[in-house]
């Protein structure tokens, strides 16, 4: 139903504030946009897409309609500007805009009644709100979906254009081909995971505007200088918060270059040193040699800080090399832990198997990043035990629960998680019997403990996971926190994912991989929803299989995964692909298939 609003006094302030710079853009059939099939198609050059323009004589209605048509049109919204709004000014600060509104379905959009012959009127733009991406490229996902917003606008020249830049809003089918994702890392904040002084580095997605103009290593750069959004804050940290900008971005002689201001040299070592393992991973595809920084031309001058770092330095801040291909596979087989895969270009050979506790009864394992300690859960006299290699290579007995969920070790090869009766503990190498619990707080504050699975991301302090099961079921994103030699709380949040969740595992630093049931043609099939953490828009693998009772899967952790996701229906393994839908291979008879980590 519309509003009956009349804004007169808007009129009179519009009036003024527009005589002498308002002008009638051009009207015609065709706006010069990039097409989002040239996208699709690796072609980034623009394209004329035919859509209405506001033209004189035409009434508000027209105006508003043709807006949302031409955003549905194009990728790069900037130039539309030319022609739905009223002066210069206007269109420059609508061009400039970075922020965007992403919305699922159809935006519906309306005219406000106003009385004959009105020169201004309001637009109301309203539609199924998913989130934003700001200026940082950070996309915060909605709270509350119900979304609307009020456009002011004008009547020049007998044309009706907007008073007020209006939303650029995306569609959730248009986000793909509407940002460029990229991956930042952050400084990790001291805490009861990371320790007191934390040589570690954190990744968060960020989204790029295909419309953005400038370098995209300068613009990663100053991703990173403006700090880890709210939503990575409880466990990252901005290093430089009083340097806001780089003066140059450079890669030369295969050397990264960033150019900073001279309050830099009045810093200490130590956040320095965060800043170029901030900047060496968050651009590491971008160069081969060295970090460098410099103040006025010349390398940065801090006492005891090398102003020229080498990947040696910086690349220790994670807890694994990332760029690793071919990681091995493994599963249980016949109740044994078996490789499935070999370590490709792993240097270390894969662990030893086939000892009494790793080759009877097994249910599920765990094989840390560095193929060097093993978790395994067995069934042992009517109920189920964890097994976890000490800093010797001995297996060692810990906790004995009627029911104990897959193991994981995230980055390190110190401690385990594991979900065991819905409750979730830590088990540590060298307190193996002495687990400790961790509170898992999900909205609100509520307390989740009916946790069924859950993967620790290669940092150990982001963890996806599962509280509940059948149509109760949900998975979640959370940070594990806690002060230094305090127990760890694990804080969630939903993510949104279509289907029933059965497994979930992470697909590459950013994405939840989840393994669902969905209604199919004939009756219920398994489909992989990859789901980014930051609540962005989800994308749903099918595989046309049916469903059967036990439904778990497996992906690569690493920033570039590999593509094969291996998934389990009841004792058979599947080859899923991370990027088609189509029906996966069988692979081989077995169960639990799992990544390292």
């Amino acid at each position: 139903m519309r509003s009956s609003l009349v804004p007169v006094v808007v009129a009179a302030l519009l009036a003024s504030a527009l005589g002498g710079c308002a002008r009638v853009p051009d009207s015609g059939p065709a706006v010069p946009v990039a097409a989002p099939s040239a996208v699709q198609s690796g072609e980034p050059e623009s394209d004329s897409v035919n859509t209405l323009l506001p033209r004189p004589g035409a009434d508000a209605a027209l105006s508003v309609s043709a807006y949302v048509n031409a955003l549905r049109a194009t990728r790069n919204p900037g130039p539309l500007g030319d022609h739905f709004l009223a002066t210069p000014a206007l269109r420059n600060t609508f061009s400039q805009n970075p922020s965007m509104v992403v919305v699922r379905g159809d935006v519906r959009a309306s005219v406000a009644e106003m009385a004959s012959g009105a020169a201004t009127t309001t637009a109301l733009f309203s539609a199924d709100l998913i989130g934003t991406v700001d200026s940082d490229g950070v996309f915060a996902e909605a709270e509350n979906s119900a979304w609307q917003v009020q456009v002011r606008m004008a009547r020049i020249g007998g044309t009706w254009l907007f008073a007020e830049p209006p939303p650029l809003i995306v569609r959730d089918d248009q986000f793909a081909s509407s940002f460029t994702p990229t991956t930042v890392y952050y400084a990790a904040a001291p805490s009861a995971v990371t320790g007191t002084n934390p040589q570690l580095v954190i990744p968060e997605r960020r989204y790029v505007n295909e419309d953005s103009s400038g370098d995209l290593a300068t613009q990663i750069v100053d991703f990173v200088l403006a700090g880890p959004s709210a939503a990575l804050k409880p466990v990252a940290v901005n290093p430089l918060p009083k340097i806001k900008r780089t003066s140059r971005v450079a890669v030369e002689d295969g050397d990264l270059i960033v150019e900073l201001e001279a309050q830099a040299e009045s810093l200490d070592k130590d956040a320095l040193n965060a800043f170029v393992a901030e900047v060496g991973w968050s651009l590491s595809a971008s160069f081969s040699g060295s970090v460098r920084l410099t103040v006025g031309g010349r390398p940065l001058d801090v006492d005891d800080f090398s102003a020229n770092q080498d990947q040696s330095a910086w690349k220790r801040y994670n807890p694994v090399v990332v760029d690793r291909q071919n990681l091995p596979t493994f599963a249980v087989q016949k109740g044994a832990v078996k490789v499935l895969s070999d370590a490709g270009s792993f240097d270390q050979k894969p662990l030893r198997l086939g000892t009494s506790v790793q080759g009877k009864n097994v249910r599920s394992a765990a094989v840390s990043m560095n193929l060097t300690r093993l978790a395994v859960v067995r069934d042992e006299a009517g109920s189920q035990r964890l097994w976890i290699t000490d800093a010797s290579g001995t297996m060692q007995p810990t906790l004995r629960a009627s029911q104990i969920g897959r193991p994981s070790w995230g980055g390190n090869s110190v401690t385990v998680v594991v979900p065991v009766g819905g409750r979730l503990f830590e088990v540590g190498v060298g307190n193996a019997r002495t687990p400790t619990e961790i509170q898992v707080i999900g909205p609100n504050g509520r307390r989740l403990r009916n946790i069924t699975a859950i993967r620790l991301s290669m940092d150990g302090v982001r963890a996806v996971f599962i509280n509940g099961t059948g149509s109760s079921a949900q998975v979640f994103f959370g940070m594990l926190t806690g002060s230094t030699g305090s127990a760890l709380v694990l804080r969630a949040r939903p993510l949104a994912v279509e289907g029933a969740p059965k497994d979930v595992s992470w697909y590459g630093a950013v994405t939840a991989a989840v393994a669902v049931t969905r209604p199919g043609n004939a009756g219920d099939e398994v489909s992989i929803v990859l789901a980014p953490v930051d609540g962005s828009p989800a994308r749903i693998q099918t595989t046309r299989l049916k469903t059967t009772p036990v439904v778990r899967l497996t992906a690569d952790p690493t920033e570039n995964p590999e593509p094969i996701i291996p998934l389990e229906l009841s004792g058979r393994i599947y080859s899923a692909e991370a990027n088609y839908s189509v029906t996966p291979a069988l692979q081989v008879a077995g169960v639990a298939p799992f990544y390292p980590g």
